[in-house]
């Protein structure tokens, strides 16, 4: 990422929330990655770190304590120990123990509980590049104690010296014991009857007894007047110790080295651990500042965009936290072609707080920070930002601040391009206002061509008509209260501001006639630019808004039509429908004249004037054959009527907006969202989730508000489903239909388990079932239940 001046984190004021992040981190490696950040400009890493950093804030949402702890840098101990019979020191297995240890307790957060890994499936990637080897940390553990000591119990042989060491100490005291008593009783000892000199226990003796205790001189005071002698009693003691001391430390040093070759395989393994830990480390780093700040994690463009609402300057909102102040939010919106922002409006109004605001939001962005910002925001990403903030005086180069900032201008424009962020504070100041806002006006012009993107806070009237006439800028202004002569600190997108210098002047003492002076000498013209560009800005804006009505009018006017030629379609569609009903109708009729002819036949058996029976039989079985056979004929004409509405599409690709229907049962609905293999379809009043494999694309729906008068009954029974139905005594074309009336609504219903109730008998309403349920993908399994509960008689089915 390319910045400039070079001094920008400073500029911006972004070293000190590094700084800030830096002061949560466990480790000194952890502080080391927030000391050489660089903001990255690929999409995919800074989505991924926003993406950890908000799964982690999640951790403290769901009370699951993340085991971050303390942990030393072991990359200089990895690098000696590749050197091949080097030994490890104590204190450096001790600080590789407690790598080992940290990593053991980050892959236990995700191995303990199952719902972690698909909580945290970022941060759980993390630990997938290696496997934890917890052999390595149980062989260190087995020789350094949790304080970082050698065990005593290191090794048998370690564990004998250490005894040896214990008696020969002891038998040491008691025989040192017996000679001090016995050199007291005759007066030649010091008050302070022993010392230790050179390792080894002594007595305090005067000088001029010197020649009356035995022994070996180790040392004498400084005045000379006391000798520190090794009693002769004690002196092979003291080298039987002396040599133990060393024999423990050579099996210090045999221990340490197995351990070390038993290490040395592993260094990039142990690596790989640290690298884990030092990411983790950051990541709660990050989530710790998100947390003060009530961070979000914004939608992250491929270009430069801004639509970010409330959002404020990070170190102001800290400061005014800890002070209990609250902090006055902004909102952003480069709407379509709009990329520079002129912001005006009164000194101390807030013009730079909001430009730095912008800058140093967009530097954590690209760092992989949560953005202190409503949620739903959403920011491009820049490959370039630079900015020309505060006074650039260089005495050692000899420019003036005029100069310096034509030279950071000249900067600008060679390099600007379409994806780089330009923040200028007070645009044109330092040279004469004509020549000066002419010069910056004609950079503005070069800058905008070059499409860069920016926010500029000026004074200049020429800046602010500038922006109104010339598409990719617009007018901002700090809102300024009249009435109590005080800035609000809010901005608002759209108009320019004033810098209310003459209300800003008699509010702060100045005398009437110097005001008024200064007034006539400004002209009534001049002083009234600024009114005539905020009425321009209002015109402008209420023509915007017109014409944003009349596209929103044109919209609904052109669903309206959809809905019209939809709803006349579904009218077609019910009028068939009811036609078809009332010919079912009419068949179920037919039915009642089948009774009757059997009726006749039985009185045909009995009958004593059979001619006369079998003539009535023939005549009614006549009309049963015709009223049948054009009831039927009726019945098929509508059903094709209804299907030509329901016509299959022939090619193309399920996607959003694509009416759909059920393959197994016919529910028909719109294709709302696509998530992966499944797709929200709206159904009426419901919204299923339905597999991509389990719906047909259609042509010429029927989906409009008129559906669901058709499908009232359905709909009702929908929204008051009975996982139950009994189907007993029904005929076969009765008990598919409502078979099927039943498990489309059990469907839609999601539900989990329904019931069928066919009864035993002859078993056909059992196969009836038995077929109908084959056409439906979404069952997980169909059978009977035990005896007690209904046995055969019964079919439960499971829906997946």
């Amino acid at each position: 990422m390319k910045l400039a001046p070079k001094d920008l984190y400073q500029t911006l004021e972004f070293d000190k929330i590094l700084e800030i992040t830096e002061s949560y981190c466990y480790g000194t490696l952890g502080k080391d990655y927030f000391r050489n950040l660089i903001p990255s400009t690929e999409a995919s890493q800074i989505e991924r770190w926003l993406l950890e950093v908000f799964e982690y804030t999640q951790t403290y949402e769901n009370n699951h304590n993340f085991p971050m702890s303390n942990y030393a840098s072991i990359g200089e101990d990895l690098k000696m120990l590749s050197i091949e019979g080097y030994v490890l020191s104590v204190e450096s297995l001790r600080n590789v123990a407690k790598t080992l240890l940290v990593c053991y307790d980050i892959y236990g957060f995700f191995s303990k509980r199952k719902s972690t890994k698909t909580l945290y499936p970022t941060l759980y990637d993390i630990i997938r590049i290696a496997d934890f080897d917890k052999e390595l940390l149980s062989e260190i553990q087995r020789v350094i104690d949790e304080e970082g000591n050698i065990r005593p119990n290191a090794s048998p042989e370690l564990l004998r010296i250490a005894r040896m060491q214990n008696s020969k100490r002891q038998e040491l005291d008691k025989k040192f014991r017996q000679i001090i008593v016995h050199y007291q009783s005759k007066g030649w000892l010091k008050d302070n009857k022993e010392s230790f000199r050179n390792s080894r226990r002594v007595l305090s003796v005067p000088s001029e007894r010197k020649r009356q205790v035995r022994g070996i001189i180790h040392d004498e005071s400084a005045s000379g007047k006391t000798v520190f002698i090794e009693p002769e009693g004690v002196i092979d003691l003291n080298n039987d110790i002396f040599d133990l001391e060393r024999d423990y430390q050579r099996e210090i040093y045999r221990i340490l080295r197995d351990l070390s070759n038993l290490l040395r395989p592993y260094i990039d393994q142990l690596q790989q651990y640290e690298n884990i830990i030092v990411r983790f480390d950051t990541i709660q780093a990050k989530t710790q500042l998100a947390t003060q700040l009530d961070a979000t994690k914004p939608k992250v463009m491929l270009t430069p965009h801004y639509k970010i609402r409330n959002v404020i300057h990070p170190l102001l909102a800290l400061k005014n936290k800890t002070a209990g102040v609250k902090t006055v939010p902004f909102h952003l919106h480069f709407k379509k072609d709009t990329r520079i922002l002129v912001l005006s409006g009164p000194n101390a109004g807030g013009k730079s707080v909001c430009m730095k605001a912008i800058g140093l939001v967009q530097l954590m962005l690209q760092s992989g920070m949560l953005i202190p910002a409503n949620e739903g925001a959403e920011m491009g990403i820049f490959e370039q930002i630079f900015a020309d903030i505060g006074d650039q005086q260089s005495l050692e180069d000899e420019l003036s601040t005029y100069s310096s900032r034509l030279q950071n201008a000249r900067f600008f424009m060679e390099n600007a391009n379409d994806k780089t962020l330009i923040l200028i504070d007070e645009f044109g100041s330092g040279t004469d206002p004509k020549m000066g806002g002419a010069i910056a006006e004609a950079i503005l012009r070069d800058l905008n061509r070059k499409k860069a993107f920016g926010v500029i806070t000026t004074h200049y009237s020429n800046l602010k008509v500038f922006a109104f006439e010339n598409k990719g800028l617009i007018n901002g202004s700090m809102i300024f209260d009249k009435d109590s002569l005080s800035p609000t600190y809010q901005m608002k997108m759209g108009k320019p501001g004033s810098s209310y210098a003459f209300e800003i002047a008699t509010k702060s003492g100045l005398p009437n006639q110097v005001i008024g002076y200064a007034r006539r000498k400004v002209g009534k013209q001049n002083h009234n630019l600024d009114e005539i560009l905020v009425d321009l800005q209002r015109e402008r804006q209420k023509a915007v808004e017109a014409h944003e009505q009349v596209l929103e009018h044109q919209k609904r006017l052109d669903q309206l039509i959809k809905n019209y030629e939809s709803a006349f379609r579904e009218l077609e569609f019910a009028r068939k429908k009811l036609k078809l009903q009332i010919k079912e109708q009419e068949l179920v009729e037919t039915e009642k004249t089948n009774k009757e002819l059997q009726k006749v036949l039985r009185e045909l058996k009995t009958s004593s004037n059979k001619e006369k029976a079998a003539q009535k039989a023939k005549t009614l079985l006549e009309q049963s054959q015709i009223e049948r056979k054009k009831i039927t004929d009726d019945v098929n004409a509508v059903k094709e009527g209804i299907y030509e509405v329901y016509e299959q599409a022939d090619d193309g690709v399920i996607e959003v907006g694509s009416y759909v229907k059920l393959r197994s049962g016919g529910g028909m609905g719109i294709v709302k969202e696509i998530k992966r293999k499944e797709a929200k379809v709206e159904m009426g009043n419901l919204n299923l989730m339905v597999k991509l494999r389990d719906l047909q694309l259609i042509k010429n729906p029927i989906l409009s508000q008129q559906t669901a008068i058709v499908k009232t009954d359905t709909l009702s029974k929908k929204a008051h489903f009975e996982p139950k139905i009994d189907i007993r005594g029904m005929r076969y074309e009765d008990a598919l239909e409502r078979i099927q009336e039943f498990m489309d609504n059990a469907l839609m219903a999601s539900a989990n388990e329904v019931r069928i109730i066919h009864g035993k008998g002859s078993g056909a309403l059992r196969k009836v079932v038995t077929k109908k349920l084959r056409e439906y993908k979404n069952i997980v399994r169909s059978y009977h239940p035990e005896p007690h509960q209904g046995g055969n008689g019964m079919t439960i089915v499971e829906l997946g």
